[in-house]
């Protein structure tokens, strides 16, 4: 019994052995296409498109061999069973070859044995469909899943990097608030309400001629103030019975003299007064050193926030390191995957040609839906593009770690073209937007003797001074060209020029005698704090005995002119 039923063409020129297979074929549930030659069996192929195609070899205008050839040619997945009575064995097996998947040789006394036959092809062709259905139900879920998972881990990525950040940032705080207590000027220290010394900066410290170790745990008085022998001078104890801060002036040897020591609560996330912060002030020379704290907390909040872009600088290059790895190694397989569609396209399109018209005509229309042309022609392109991209931001983050790297205290003999060039693409972003950048620096330049982090900031106050500079002037000339910045070094006969040329806003002559004046700035409020000239006289001329020059013109730019010596001063 023949299991599944469908649509069978048979081609036979003996009308009774085609009318006997097709009664036994009807009966058992199937349709039935008759041709009596292989011409009109292919265009009945053609027209119905059949399930299964019964043939002879011996056939009258177009003979099974290439009935065969034509149909397996049109669709390579039919079965195809040949029968005859007259054919030999090499014809079968040329049959075979050609496509088919059976073979029965006439007459064919019990139908059965045909029946057993269709049953094992479309049993086949059943399970080729099946195996197509599960290949392509497999790719699906594979997608599906690729793209869970690309999703999960793209989430875990996410993840885990705002768990570094948040940990970066609670070190970072930490250590920078320690940093700034022990960097004060003031003797600052914790006591509790004990009357124990819970911490103490390094200023306080370096006054008592003591080490934190010794000096954790004990009683404040010990360090600080006799308690019991002058209770009044004791803020601390005040500040237990009232809650308020106190201020007195007191005269401590240990702390260098006449102080005034200040006491202010602290207390718990719940509420509980915990101790009193103690700040001492060393007060015989209090004008000179009030004018002096004014300037090193200036300086010093500069340098701090300096110090932390350049970490923060340096983590976020490192954080971008991995990812543009992961990026560039993508691009590389996307190219090569590209060359090889490329190469496959070609490959199928010549195929096309060849094929029938209907075939052919399919693949054209298909390309231009696709519009194979422009993406054959533009995707190279694109990735090239993003090639180019990551070899840019791979030079940022060099630069930025360059940037951000701790330099020595000492100076040493140092290359001053690679710091201009490291910090003009750290910087990058305050020019860009508002002037072109024009670098014409001498490769036979010698090395000079330099703080490499100190130079670098003063190379990075004038480009932020010449960008700031020049987005001014184009705004009262409401120019939509951008400006210039030209930078230049030379060699002189004692030592090197820098010329940092920019076609800003400029400076009348009243503004030029000030520039490097603490405190003193012409920006808005918000814009600068007037110590980025003062720091950058500082640097040139006491911390590399240079000297730094300027020249400018209202409303067409200003140019610094900074001298170096070949030659550390401070070491002759």
């Amino acid at each position: 019994m023949i299991k599944n039923a469908g649509t069978i063409l048979i081609a036979e020129d003996d009308p009774l052995v085609r009318k006997t297979m097709g009664h036994y074929l009807t009966a058992n549930g199937f349709i039935v296409l008759e041709a009596s030659n292989g011409s009109a069996a292919l265009e009945i192929f053609r027209e119905k498109k059949p399930d299964l195609l019964l043939t002879d070899l011996r056939m009258p205008k177009l003979d099974g061999m290439l009935l065969i050839q034509a149909v397996v040619k049109e669709d390579p997945h039919i079965p195809v069973i040949i029968f005859s009575g007259m054919g030999t064995m090499s014809d079968v097996i040329e049959a075979l070859r050609a496509g088919a998947w059976d073979y029965l040789t006439k007459p064919i006394t019990d139908l059965d044995i045909l029946g057993h036959s269709i049953n094992k092809a479309l049993e086949r062709v059943g399970l080729l469909h099946q195996e197509k259905r599960y290949q392509a139900s497999l790719e699906k879920e594979v997608q599906k899943r690729t793209l869970e998972l690309q999703q999960q881990n793209s989430r875990l990525e996410q993840e885990m990097k705002e768990r570094q950040i948040q940990e970066a940032l609670v070190l970072q705080a930490k250590q920078e608030w320690e940093r700034t207590v022990d960097a004060m000027p003031d003797m600052i220290a914790i006591i509790d309400i004990e009357h124990s010394i819970v911490r103490m900066n390094k200023t306080m410290l370096d006054q008592l001629g003591k080490s934190y170790n010794e000096v954790l745990g004990t009683k404040c008085f010990l360090c600080v103030h006799d308690r019991e022998e002058s209770p009044d001078y004791c803020p601390h104890s005040k500040l237990l019975e009232d809650g308020r801060s106190h201020r007195v002036e007191i005269y401590e040897e240990r702390l260098g003299g006449h102080c005034e020591i200040s006491v202010t609560p602290y207390y718990d996330p719940d509420g509980s007064l915990l101790g009193s912060v103690h700040i001492a002030r060393n007060i015989n020379e209090q004008k000179i050193a009030a004018r002096e704290k004014e300037k090193l907390q200036s300086q010093l909040l500069h340098a701090q926030k300096l110090e932390s872009v350049g970490q923060l600088a340096a983590g976020i290059a490192h954080e971008i390191n991995t990812p543009i790895q992961f990026i560039g190694t993508n691009i590389a397989f996307l190219d090569e995957a590209d060359q090889d569609i490329s190469d496959f396209m070609t490959q199928i399109q010549e195929i096309a040609k060849r094929a029938p018209q209907k075939i052919n005509a399919a693949m054209d229309k298909a390309l231009e839906e696709l519009d194979w042309a422009y993406l054959a022609e533009e995707i190279p392109l694109a990735i090239k593009q993003s090639y180019e991209g990551v070899k840019r931001v791979r030079s940022i983050i060099q630069a930025m770690k360059e940037f951000s790297h701790p330099g020595s205290k000492n100076k040493e003999l140092l290359d001053l073209n690679r710091i201009i060039n490291t910090t003009v693409t750290v910087a990058r972003n305050e020019w860009k937007y508002v002037a072109d950048m024009e670098l014409d620096l001498d490769p036979e330049l010698p090395k000079v003797p330099l703080l490499a982090d100190e130079m670098g900031q003063v190379v990075l106050n004038m480009l932020v001074n010449a960008a700031h500079a020049i987005a001014e002037n184009l705004d009262n000339k409401r120019a939509a060209d951008k400006g210039r910045i030209t930078i230049t070094t030379r060699k002189t006969r004692t030592g090197v020029e820098l010329r940092i040329q920019d076609t800003g806003i400029g400076m009348p002559k009243e503004v030029q005698r000030r520039i490097f004046d603490p405190f003193y700035t012409t920006k808005k409020v918000g814009k600068g704090t007037g110590q980025g000239l003062a720091i950058s006289h500082d640097v040139i001329v006491d911390k590399h005995q240079g000297t730094i020059e300027v020249e400018s013109t209202v409303t067409e730019g200003t140019t610094f002119i900074i001298q170096l010596p070949l030659q550390d001063g401070e070491t002759q």
